[in-house]
């Protein structure tokens, strides 16, 4: 049977080609990542590889430690183009396991990874914890598939989740809102503001904003993922767009933002000066209003698939709110 070239794991998405030799002794295939996904080139490499003896079945996966792997998964990463910044935390990721580098993979048991990487995690956040658990997925995905050292990923059933805590989204209060706009640097800031503050517009949807986009009462606009909506326009919104009579290149300053809402708000506020803070102020003032608004109509505004990230996100309300609404009812 001659050695051929195979997508071995289009099905998943991924199109890199792969030299298939087999092994006449055992009567089973061997897969080789050629690291393209181009099939000419393919041909060339698996060629190329084929005269430097890469393809000489040895029993030598059996040996393989971990830390060996470690390596090779490096420069399969490199050799498909993956950036140096990723390749970094890769090695970040992977280095938590450091402690079993020594231990042959075939030997190693879904409670010793458990336990190595479980005290190597100790301190670090929830984020960081999902995210390298996530990048010892792909890790543990390339023994099995590439190197085949492994028949299964243990990974998932190795390492326990971890639960990333809901943080309180600060928000600013509906006169606070008018305080920062009234104090906006100029038209520009003014406008952009507005069209985060009054339409929940993400900002680089309030910067992509044309007067072509707000017609009959709406605001067309592009959000994630090449979504189109349309967002009514509030009477207080229409007259900051009737005031405007600038050119519409919208520009943003995160250090201008800061400096206008210290000075709007002498007081102080909880929390950082940040442009999707007025987002989540869109959302947490209509329902704070005291009007009764249907959850699926801010939900609708927001541009959310699911209602609990609307209301557990970037939604909020203040004590005193929590006070108001027990005293209207059991007065």
């Amino acid at each position: 049977m001659a050695i051929t070239i195979v997508q071995k794991n289009k099905s998943k998405g991924i199109l890199t080609w792969y030299a298939r030799v087999p092994d006449p002794r055992k009567g089973s295939l061997h897969y080789y990542s050629l690291g393209t996904t181009s099939k000419t080139e393919a041909k060339i490499r698996k060629d190329e590889r084929l005269k430097a003896g890469d393809f000489d079945i040895k029993d030598e996966s059996d040996l393989t430690t971990l830390g060996e792997a470690v390596v090779k998964f490096e420069k399969y990463e490199r050799s498909k183009g993956t950036k140096p910044r990723s390749i970094k935390t890769m090695l970040q990721a992977t280095s938590m396991l450091k402690p079993i580098f020594d231990r042959r993979i075939s030997d190693l048991t879904k409670k010793e990874i458990s336990e190595t990487f479980m005290t190597a995690s100790d301190g670090i956040s929830p984020i960081t914890y999902r995210n390298r658990k996530a990048i010892l997925s792909t890790f543990f995905n390339y023994l099995v598939d590439v190197l085949e050292i492994l028949p299964h990923n243990p990974i998932r059933k190795a390492i326990p989740r971890r639960k990333i805590p809901k943080k309180q989204r600060n928000f600013w209060t509906a006169d606070q809102i008018d305080r920062i706009i009234a104090n906006a640097p100029n038209p520009h800031a003014r406008l952009l503001y507005a069209l985060m503050a009054f339409a929940g517009l993400r900002l680089s949807e309030a910067k992509a904003m044309r007067p072509e986009k707000i017609h009959d009462g709406y605001i067309h606009v592009k959000g994630k993922g090449d979504k189109e909506a349309t967002i009514p326009i509030c009477p207080r919104l229409q007259r900051e767009i009737d005031r405007y009579d600038g050119d519409w290149k919208l520009t943003f300053s995160k250090d201008t933002l800061r400096k206008v809402a210290a000075k709007a708000i002498p007081e102080g506020f909880a929390g950082k000066a940040h442009a999707h803070r007025f987002r989540y102020s869109f959302g947490s003032n209509m329902l704070r209003s005291g009007k009764v608004i249907n959850l699926k109509i801010i939900q609708r505004l927001m541009r959310h698939e699911n209602i609990s990230l609307t209301m557990d996100t970037y939604v909020s309300i203040l004590d005193d709110d929590c006070e108001k609404a027990i005293s209207e009812v059991y007065k």
